[in-house]
């Protein structure tokens, strides 16, 4: 019987260990698709802001650059936790910097098109 739970406590010990590790891993593998989700946000953005510098007051497209500058510097910033890590804490981090930077690309996308539909214009 004592060595019975001996197994036990090794093969407790061995899942647990296979759990910590395996959910270490797998955050580190979720980083570059979000990445990519938000590089192609960016970029989609950038390109449909392209020749719109006569469409567009200057000051309406220094706010929609704004929060595109700031979607390339936090997903700078989430591509240096995952290029980097610690631990899964800095795969975590580099996840939520990286959507984040993908919400900022989505409201300069949305914010490129409220201004080109408020100047009457259409891509």
């Amino acid at each position: 019987m004592n060595q019975t739970i001996k197994l036990g406590r090794l093969a407790a010990a061995a899942t647990f260990a296979t759990v910590l590790f395996a959910g270490t891993g797998a955050l580190a593998f979720e980083c570059p698709q979000h990445f990519t989700a938000a590089q192609a946000a960016i970029d989609k953005t950038m390109a449909d802001m392209k020749g719109m510098k006569k469409m567009m007051s200057k000051d309406d497209m220094a706010l929609v650059h704004a929060l595109l500058d700031d979607a390339k510097m936090t997903l700078a910033g989430a591509k240096h936790n995952h290029e980097k890590p610690q631990g899964a804490y800095d795969h975590a981090r580099a996840i939520a910097k990286a959507d984040a930077a993908l919400g900022s690309a989505r409201a300069a996308d949305m914010l490129h098109f409220h201004y080109m539909k408020a100047s009457g214009t259409s891509q």
